[in-house]
């Protein structure tokens, strides 16, 4: 290595220290500057340009030190916000699930419970309908015999079409929700 590359990899080493350094002493002529500024008894019109040269950088750091309390104020406000949001989405799902299963499990038992009823009152209503479409055999006019015959055909047609009605309105339940759309005042 050479002495020059030595010397710059010294300097590279020394910069953190070396930049501290210069800067503490930036703050100091500056606080002396600003001390001058401030106890000075002269007139203004003596150190004019100095006065001037002041007075612009102390409103410049009024205006940094505006915009860092902005930027500080905003940073905390959305980090609130959103730490606010994070809760409502993690209350949102949990209850979401915790519904969803309930409603899981009543929707099921239910269910279940209406098919079997609807299944014992298919049973019971086709074992009479068997009743009397043998007692329809016994009837001695054909006119009657048809007469009947429609009747009880109708007539089971139209019970087993409303329980089959009665079954898809129970489904139909499960997909209703509630609007929430939101409404102008």
């Amino acid at each position: 290595m050479s002495p020059d590359n030595h010397a710059l990899t010294v300097d590279l080493d020394d910069l953190p220290a070396e930049a501290t350094r210069r800067g503490d002493d930036n703050e100091q002529r500056v606080d002396q500057a600003l001390r001058r500024h401030t106890e000075s008894l002269l007139p203004a019109m003596l150190e004019r340009g100095r006065h001037r040269l002041v007075r612009e950088h102390l409103d410049t750091e009024l205006a940094l030190g505006f915009e860092h309390r902005r930027q500080a104020l905003s940073m905390a406000l959305e980090s609130r916000l959103q730490s606010i949001r994070e809760a409502c989405n993690h209350l949102l799902v949990t209850g979401k699930a915790h519904l969803r299963r309930q409603r899981i499990e009543y929707f099921g038992e239910v269910y279940r419970q209406l098919e079997q009823r609807m299944s014992q009152l298919a049973d019971d209503y086709l074992a009479e309908a068997d009743t009397r479409f043998a007692r329809i055999e016994g009837l001695k006019s054909e006119h009657l015999r048809q007469r009947e015959q429609q009747r009880l055909e109708r007539s089971a047609d139209d019970f087993l079409a409303t329980l089959d009605r009665l079954m898809d309105d129970f489904r139909a339940i499960i997909s209703e929700n509630v609007d929430h759309r939101r409404s102008s005042l």
